[in-house]
């Protein structure tokens, strides 16, 4: 098959599940409700045909929670062995934040800036499309794997060179969304993380003589920096200091936390803030599970306790609770299933309070496909195996470092004087950026 027959086949293939969104009674009104969300109900047909890749590619319906390209091939008939082999690809689609390294004749050359793969991706449209796209910008693309290669499904944003901080951050905020798509397509990386896991495993229990920390939110970013400092340094902290870290919440109940509203542009700062800096008081549980990596869980502690406690009523906003712990995606289906391990009641409680008749199995097939089916480590293990978060980190601390130092005098001084701080380093390598 060649190139051109190989990009009319994807196209078509593309089209015909699009119409089948457009079309479909199952479909349609579920889509509808998706761009009444976005505000994009009267938008022209190149918007909605925009809105229409991302939807196809993440979203998923009906009670077995089922994939737009599965209830595509569940309900189309005389469907060829290309057109499967497409929507299999296209099943397997991702959108990731790259750096554009060389602009082709069919395509670009890219990097990803959250998996640290290059890809060759080959275009869909003409060329003459991404007039302006220059190599060294910055581009957030869906691409997709079809017969050894890979293609470019859209690009839904273009970043200048000049932005890259922004571009960092917005990476690192892909990898905590999404934590797999930093390794899937990099065996490098997979083992890497995985050697990390179990070796920061081993330190975890060293340095705490458990696989589980309960504390508040207060003291929460302490703990971990203990563990941080230990897997550093290579000094373990004195029991002291662990045990003031640890408190307990009088009255476990569970409620709205408005500082875990972060968006792509603020998360950075707030994640640096810690959960200290939230005006709540709630509980957290700091969990290493062997195989998946730390987990930092809001509310574990209120979720165990639904399970403890006779009157499960006696805890406030216990069937909300429940709800995050099953809707979160960041709570795996391993948390979940040690949790339910711990409680023989766990099955029959969620039952009573869902309303609902699962088995464990049903249960975590519902609500937690994804780690079902494939392993998903911490976003916290990934992001410390992370070249991005690396030097996005080192960008902040050298920052931190140049950050003028009150009650210096810096009116008088030449750039290439020695700056007053006492850092040893010339004034216009230091403070003189940030006065």
């Amino acid at each position: 098959m060649s190139v051109i027959e190989k990009l009319s086949v994807i196209s078509d293939t593309i089209t015909k599940v699009m119409n089948f969104v457009l079309t479909s009674d199952i479909i349609k009104p579920d889509f509808d409700e998706y761009i009444a969300a976005l505000s994009a109900k009267n938008a022209d047909t190149s918007r909605i045909q925009a809105l229409l890749i991302p939807y196809i590619a993440e979203r998923r319906l009906t009670k077995d929670r089922k994939t737009v390209i599965e209830l595509f091939l569940d309900n189309t008939k005389n469907i060829t062995d290309i057109e499967k082999e497409i929507l299999e690809g296209l099943s397997k689609s991702f959108s990731s934040v790259f750096e554009i390294r060389r602009v082709l004749s069919s395509g670009f050359e890219l990097y990803g800036l959250v998996d640290e793969m290059l890809y060759k991706v080959l275009s869909l449209v003409k060329m003459n499309n991404y007039r302006g796209i220059t190599p060294g910008q910055y581009a957030v693309c869906r691409i997709f794997p079809f017969k050894n290669e890979y293609y470019l499904l859209e690009i839904s944003n273009v970043i200048s060179s000049l932005n890259r901080e922004e571009v960092f951050k917005y990476a690192i905020a892909k990898i905590i969304e999404k934590p797999e798509d930093a390794y899937e397509n990099n065996p490098k990386k997979l083992k890497q993380i995985e050697d990390l896991v179990m070796d920061f495993g081993k330190k975890f229990i060293e340095c705490f003589d458990s696989n589980e920390i309960i504390t508040t939110n207060q003291y929460a970013d302490n703990i971990i920096n203990l563990f941080n400092a230990y897997c550093d340094e290579g000094t373990l902290p004195n029991k002291e200091d662990i045990e003031a870290n640890i408190k307990q919440i009088e009255n476990n109940r569970y409620f709205t936390v408005s500082d875990f509203k972060n968006s792509y542009s603020n998360f950075m700062e707030k994640s640096l803030e810690g959960f200290a800096s939230h005006s709540s008081t709630y509980d957290i549980g700091i969990i290493y599970d062997k195989n998946l990596g730390l987990f930092v869980l809001p509310f574990y502690q209120t979720f165990c306790k639904i399970f403890e406690v006779e009157d499960y009523k006696s805890v406030q906003g216990y069937k909300d609770c429940i709800k995050n712990f099953l809707e979160n995606d960041k709570v795996p289906a391993d948390i979940i299933k040690n949790i339910a391990g711990k409680y023989p009641n766990f099955m029959e409680r969620v039952n009573e309070i869902l309303e609902t008749q699962y088995n464990l199995d049903s249960l975590l097939d519902y609500y937690k496909a994804d780690s079902v089916q494939k392993k998903i480590f911490s976003s916290a293990s990934v992001l410390y195996a992370s070249k991005v978060f690396e030097q996005i980190m080192t960008q902040v601390s050298t920052k931190e470092e140049n950050k003028p130092k009150e009650g210096i005098d810096y009116s008088n001084v030449g750039r290439n004087d020695k700056c007053p701080c006492g850092s040893g380093k010339k004034f216009k390598n230091c403070c003189m950026n940030n006065i």
